[in-house]
């Protein structure tokens, strides 16, 4: 029998789910030695900060779309009342100003309960890298990874209940399809495979190398597209006009439409212009050939400089640590330029 959760994969089904695990948690003392009612109960606590029993009110304690809200949960810990927050996405991300709303709608109508006591979820069962606005608007953030490291802290593998089943083996399944670039040489990633890779590297770049400026995501285009990393030290140089110029490294994959015989390569690219407008070949000619292989095409908003290297389609022996230390390698190169350079 296939996975429900194969079918039901809309933001709608996880809001159900949501609501479905959460409401085990009403104080029905019975369930307390479930492994449902510890799932739901370590959901509460991971999400809210807390340590002990959580009661969710039996009435109106769990509410969908109250302010546009994905799930609004009220209840009672520690002899206080306490509301929590859940925007649920799946492959979507944040509206302009969407969390900024909710907040804003919380803080209006709920004024009889301490702002401590609010608590502003960010879930997500899949991946994105650009969070950080997330993060300034107070939300605490839960995505696939961590979602899969949650369930598989409270055994939710062990339920014989075919919901919370289904749903761990849904996770278990999509986590993996991420992680898949440990296991697969480079010529085998698929666009999952692909951006598991970009988390470990972003994470690696931030740790070892102080990377400052760094993200990953899907770059659309009439090819349908290619996905890439991009990461930088934000140093900038004046070109002979006197424009401040930045460049980034950025290692992307080919377009999913295209003919190209290269899986992914390391590029150098030159970060937008301040005033929104096209960089021209002349305003970067003066660093051609200085680093890498030279590919300017004109015009464009993120020109490219040059190219570092790229992985070929028949490769069959470049694993992810054998990537890993290419773009290092490279990234060192490119410090070592940079500073000569004059870059600051």
């Amino acid at each position: 029998m296939d996975n429900l959760f194969k079918y039901a994969i809309s933001e709608l089904s996880n809001d159900a789910f949501l609501c479905w695990l959460i409401s085990i948690s009403k104080n029905d003392n019975l369930k307390e030695k479930s492994i449902e009612y510890k799932v739901s109960q370590t959901y509460l606590r991971s999400f809210c900060n807390y340590e002990d029993k959580i009661i969710v009110n039996k009435e109106n304690g769990i509410k969908r779309q109250e302010g546009d809200i994905d799930v609004l949960v009220r209840g009672r810990y520690d002899n206080e009342d306490f509301i929590l927050v859940i925007d649920n996405k799946t492959t979507s991300k944040e509206g302009p100003e969407q969390l900024k709303k909710y907040r804003d709608y919380i803080f209006k109508n709920n004024k009889h309960i301490k702002k401590k006591n609010c608590h502003f979820i960010y879930y997500k069962t899949a991946i994105q890298s650009d969070i950080n606005k997330i993060k300034e608007e107070g939300y605490k953030i839960f995505q696939l990874f961590e979602i899969y490291d949650l369930l598989k802290s409270c055994n939710a593998k062990r339920s014989k209940n075919q919901i919370l089943k289904n749903y761990y083996d849904y996770i278990k399944e999509e986590a993996e399809s991420y992680l898949k670039y440990l296991k697969v040489n480079v010529s085998g990633w698929d666009e999952k495979a692909f951006v598991g890779f970009f988390v470990y590297m972003s994470n690696k770049l931030k740790e070892d190398k102080g990377i400052k400026e760094i993200g990953f995501g899907y770059h659309d285009n009439p090819n349908k597209g290619h996905w890439s990393l991009w990461f930088s030290h934000k140093r900038k140089i004046k070109n002979k006009d006197g424009n401040k110029i930045g460049f980034q490294l950025n290692l992307e994959t080919s377009n999913k439409n295209s003919n190209a015989n290269w899986l992914c390569r390391l590029i150098v690219r030159a970060d937008g212009r301040e005033d929104g407008l096209q960089w021209k070949k002349s305003d970067i000619e003066q660093y051609i050939g200085k680093i890498g292989n030279p590919t300017v095409k004109q015009p464009g908003k993120n020109i490219i400089l040059s190219q570092l290297f790229q992985i070929d389609k028949n490769n069959k022996k470049i694993k992810y640590k054998s990537l890993e230390k290419m773009i290092m390698k490279e990234l060192e190169k490119y410090n070592i330029w940079q500073i000569k350079e004059g870059f600051k």
